[in-house]
């Protein structure tokens, strides 16, 4: 499995995690923190080259999450 399977699967743990939602919002913030603390920078940049591919794959992510979520 490649690192952003890895980032998508942590994304979705977080999104979900009561302590990253504050007023019935997603605290994206926090979401990112996550992750950030889960996979590294090292790591991040490591596997994806700069950590602004990874902001880049974390706002596909989040745009993702928003869409699925006013659909339904």
């Amino acid at each position: 499995m490649n690192i952003r399977n890895y980032i998508a699967e942590e994304f979705r743990r977080a999104v979900n995690d009561p302590a990253n939602i504050e007023n019935g919002v997603v605290d994206w913030d926090f979401v990112q923190a996550d992750l950030m603390i889960e996979f590294t920078t090292n790591t991040i940049i490591e596997q994806m080259g700069s950590l602004e591919e990874f902001f880049a794959y974390f706002d596909e992510l989040v745009d993702l999450h928003l869409a699925l979520e006013t659909a339904v």
